[in-house]
This record gives C-alpha cells, structure tokens and sequence, in this order.
C-alpha cells in the first residue's frame, strides 16, 4: 500500500490536481523535449508557483522517481536556497547599486533592472544541475520595457537555461512574450474534488472543508491560506459587507471609498486586489441568482455558491455590468494608471441598488461616470484622463 501511495504521489509530483499539467512536463523530461520557456496560467492560488517549484526540483533532483520532494535538493528548491533555482518577483534584487532591494521602496512592479539581472546570471554556468531555473512571478506585473527586456532572453535563451513565467492574467502579457512560451493552463477544482482533498489535512472536518472549498472556488493554495490566515478572512468579509454597502451608497460616498481604497493601493497592493476580486465574486454570485430567478420553476438548480457572500438583488444586465467594471479597474491598476481616478469610474459604473425611482435610476451617476472628478472636466475626457498611464 505504501508504494502505490509512493508511485502515485511520483505520478502527480506530489500536487492535488493538475495531472494533464504534471503528465505534459513529465513526458517532456522524460523525452527530451523540455521547452526553454513556458507559460503557467491560471486564478490565484490554484497551483502555478508549487508546479514551477516541481519542475525545478524534478531537474535538479537525482532520484529515479524525481522530484523525490525528500532530498537536500529538493528541499533546497522548496526553501528558496537552490543556487540554480531563482525567483524574479515585485520587490526583488537587481543588481543596481543604487536599488538592490525593492521590497521596502513601494515597487509593485517587476522591474527592468531585474530583469537586466535574469540576463546577466543566465550567462553563468549552471553550479549543481544541468539547467538553471529562473521563475517569473508574476509575469503579468512586468513593467513594459522589462518585458520588452526578457524578450530577448526568450528569442535567444541559453541551452543551459528554463524560464518559467506565472501569470494569472495570462492576455495581460505582450503577444510576443507568449508566443514564445509554451502555455500549460491550470484550471481549479471541481469544489467537490477540492473539499475532499482539504478534508485529508489535518485538523479541517468537512464543514470547514466545504466552505473553504467553495470560497477558494477551486483553488486548492488559496483555499489552504484562507485557512491558516485569519486576516483573510477578516478582509474578506469586509470586502463582502462593503460590496454590499457601495451598491446601496450615493456618489459622494463612493467618491470617498475611492480615495480610501487608492490610497491604500500605494501601501497593500494585494489587498486591494484581494478585494476586488471579491467583489467580482459576489456580482458573480448575484448574476447566477439573477439567471435563476429568471428562469421557469425547475428550470435550474441551486448555484451551490458560497452562503457568506449573499448579494443583492440585481438583474442579470446589473451584475454583468458590474462584473465589466470591477475587471476594468483591475487592468487599470495593473497599467499602472491614476489609480483613484480609474477607482472613482469603477465605482461610479457600479449599478445602484436603491433609490430606483431617480431619472436614471440604475446606476450612481445615470447611465455613464460623468461625475469623474478629473480639474473639472467630465464624460469622456474624464475617462480619459483616468486611464493616463502615470508616468515614473
């Protein structure tokens, strides 16, 4: 019994899900035919860095079922401390005498002169292994002329040399760094699926496990730092409550959420897009009540969503306007552009869901985000001016 569990977590490396992602990467060792670059897509959370970490532990691992995850070199790899194995993230080193750690000096992006370095350690041998690893995350966060940078490291990679890039906005990447990447996408778990594996851990009964399973949608490293960090489920729900509370506020108040929530931007970046991508959770969950409400009796079972989000009622045109303008700010503040100014027409596209009887009634500010305070100017321009790349 112990060496089936043995060959199959050498089957899967060790992952719960994933298997079509594990079966292509081992097939590609396995005959020789291991790309110079790929590309892991996929939500937070729902396994990229672990796979990228496998990959790495399979080449620099010498056990015949690699990664074994027991030896010094795989555990080196799992602690970050393998001299082939390097991660490029907001915040990291460069080689910039004047910046060599971005992580206290507000980056939230990954930077050129980061990159500039990817180039100059990939021209160095390999110490321990036959390949030197470096994994991008996230590549969504590239600055422009950064990736531009790495394209030329994609177009003529050394022999010696894999680059794993992750990115949970895959389309956000240039065309040109995709093309030359081979994609694998990795997709969540059915939530059955994900609360039977969660049950299997220790001290989560299957309540828990349901529930964590549900709010992770799928995503099994999501679901397992929900569990073990209070603080997310702190800012969860309140995110839900001010989800709930904005789509019943006024513009004067949505303005002021705005400028909360911006200036918030500039010191807990994650935060800020944690909270919108629970936001567009719970629009999600308000379109799927809509649908049903819409349909016959009997035309479609419950949504099986997550009980804690408990929307609103909208229509289904509200929630997916809603959906497309929480997504918008999101790109927005990936481009790097004002970022209260694209929050303040965000929150303005929001529908209102009171006070239905006013002259345009569905949403805070009429029917588009007029009331954009950009010096005066409105409309269109307004619109315009917010989504201004900032410069520096």
């Amino acid at each position: 019994m112990a060496d089936a569990t043995s060959a199959q977590g050498a089957e899967t490396w060790g992952m719960v899900g994933q298997t079509h992602a594990v079966r292509a990467l081992r097939h590609a060792i396995a005959s020789g035919q291991l790309s110079h670059a790929y590309l892991f897509g996929g939500p937070p959370g729902v396994g990229k860095t672990t796979i990228a970490l496998r990959l790495a532990q399979a080449l620099s691992c010498q056990s015949p079922d690699a990664p074994c995850l027991a030896c010094r070199r795989c555990r080196q790899v799992e602690a970050g401390a393998a001299p082939d194995v390097e991660r490029i993230a907001i915040g990291g080193v460069c080689d910039e005498s004047a910046h060599k750690d971005h992580g206290a000096d507000g980056s939230t992006r990954i930077r050129i002169c980061q990159v500039r370095r990817l180039e100059r350690v990939a021209s160095i041998a390999p110490f321990a292994s036959a390949r030197r690893v470096f994994i991008v995350d996230s590549a969504d966060d590239l600055q422009p002329e950064a990736a531009h940078a790495l394209l030329k490291t994609l177009e003529e990679p050394p022999s010696t040399v894999l680059l794993i890039l992750l990115a949970s906005d895959v389309e956000a990447l240039l065309p040109t760094v995709r093309s030359r990447c081979q994609r694998l996408t990795l997709r969540p778990l059915p939530v059955q699926e994900l609360a039977a594996a969660l049950r299997e851990r220790p001290g989560l009964h299957a309540v828990q496990a349901a529930a964590l399973a549900r709010r992770a949608r799928g995503c099994f490293g999501l679901a397992l730092r929900m569990h073990g960090d209070a603080s997310l489920d702190v800012l969860r729900e309140s995110a839900v409550a001010d989800a709930r509370r904005l789509a019943r506020a006024g513009r004067n108040e949505r303005f002021d959420y705005a400028d909360k929530l911006s200036r918030a931007w500039y010191r807990e970046r994650e935060s800020v897009l944690t909270t919108l991508d629970v936001w567009r959770e719970w629009w999600r969950e308000a379109l799927q009540q809509a649908v049903a409400r819409d349909l016959p009796a009997g035309g479609m079972s419950a949504t099986g969503g997550d009980p804690g989000l408990a929307p609103e009622p909208c229509t289904a045109a509200e929630a997916v306007r809603a959906l497309g303008a929480t997504q918008r700010a999101r790109e927005h503040l990936r481009a790097n552009v004002n970022a209260q100014l694209a929050l303040e027409i965000m929150l303005l596209d929001l529908p209102l869901l009171a006070g239905r009887g006013g002259a345009n009634g569905s949403s805070a500010n009429g029917s588009s985000a007029n009331g954009t305070r950009v010096n005066g100017t409105s409309g269109e321009e307004g619109r315009q001016a917010a989504l201004a790349p900032v410069q520096g």
